[in-house]
């Protein structure tokens, strides 16, 4: 193993490997060891990112390319289970039939004995459920825009045929500079195109505080429905800094996503637009026909009622007959006064 390997660069992504110096060592891990192994000479691993249930996430780069990119490797525990490599196959081929702006891209899947990887985009900024940890609660304007982002994700996905049935915060991440809420992890997806009723299909996968009251039920007719519930879930969550619902078990928690109805977001937060709390409020209806028939429907309510903007932004967009003459007759004013001045200086 080259010693370069096991190197931190902390210099810009688009930058050569440096040649010297002095950098942390990343921990050894069989997860990274394996991508040492068998894709050294096209990545340099610089540091873990994050562990989840079932795969450990890498920061690489990608040496031919000069890009950073994310490795996710099926995790060592799981690396022998032929079940379990299954899912991480149809994670891969799942999110590569995507394509949407919104939702993280794949560039390449593979398989080397028991080391099995996918490779992504790298999105330079932080998880949703690290800023949420830092912030306990974010402004309605954001809110609002974060909800328009993942709405329009979900509706490409669920045109093609894909249901994601675990949208929580760690899930979404937000893009540094832009703000842009990009969704990743398929892990559990459902593919109603192609099998709409596979074996696990009854099983009950996804995160218990954001299921959909017929994902808890672990009803077999799945839709897109259960995301814009699931989405409703994570606005509360975002506008007010709690979810709508707590239990100490999983089936006190599929209880209440069935049967409790949830609180008025506005309770929680009094000072949020109307129209962002209403929407919210409908996500969360228990029946999926009182929900919004689709994302899309979602994501065109989201730009129905303004953001908050500043005063100069107000300024910035006024383009009525009315204000232009306002404005002219201020500049006139303005004008004839500094004449008026002069006038008095020179004399």
């Amino acid at each position: 193993m080259s010693s370069q390997s096991t190197l931190v660069d902390p210099y810009a992504d688009t930058l050569e490997l440096p040649i010297s110096g002095d950098f942390p060592v990343v921990s050894a891990t069989w997860e990274r060891e394996q991508i040492v192994e068998h894709l050294g000479v096209q990545y340099q691993v610089v540091r873990e990112l994050g562990r989840g249930g079932m795969g450990v996430v890498f920061l690489a780069r990608d040496i031919a390319l000069h890009r950073l990119v994310a490795i996710k490797i099926l995790r060592y525990e799981f690396a022998s289970s032929e079940e379990h490599r299954e899912r991480f196959r149809r994670e891969a081929r799942t999110t590569a039939r995507l394509s949407h702006p919104n939702i993280v891209p794949l560039y390449s899947f593979g398989e080397v004995g028991d080391f099995t990887y996918i490779v992504m985009k790298y999105v330079h900024g932080l998880s949703l459920g690290e800023r949420m940890r830092r912030e306990k609660r974010l402004p309605a304007a954001e809110v609002q825009r974060i909800v328009r982002d993942l709405a329009l994700a979900l509706d490409s996905a669920h045109r093609d045929g894909v249901v994601h049935r675990d949208l929580k915060a760690e899930n979404i991440l937000l893009e540094g500079g832009t703000g842009h809420a990009m969704l990743t992890d398929f892990g559990v997806a459902l593919q109603r195109s192609l099998d709409p009723v596979r074996a696990d299909a009854a099983h009950v996968f996804g995160t218990p505080h954001y299921m959909s009251p017929e994902q808890a039920a672990g009803e077999l007719d799945i839709d897109g429905r259960s995301d814009v519930y699931s989405l409703g879930v994570l606005a509360f969550y975002m506008l007010t800094g709690r979810l709508p619902f707590d239990a100490i078990s999983f089936e006190g928690l599929a209880a209440k996503h069935i049967a409790t109805p949830a609180k008025p977001v506005a309770t929680f937060a009094p000072g949020a637009p109307a129209a962002l709390c209403a929407a919210i409020d409908r996500c969360l209806a228990k029946q999926r026909e009182d929900r919004f028939g689709d994302a899309g429907e979602l994501a065109a309510a989201m730009d129905a009622f303004p953001a908050k903007r500043r005063w100069f932004q107000r300024l910035s967009i006024a383009s009525t007959p009315i204000v232009h003459s306002r404005v002219a007759a201020e500049l006139a004013i303005v004008g004839a006064a500094m004449k008026a001045l002069m006038r008095w200086t020179m004399i």
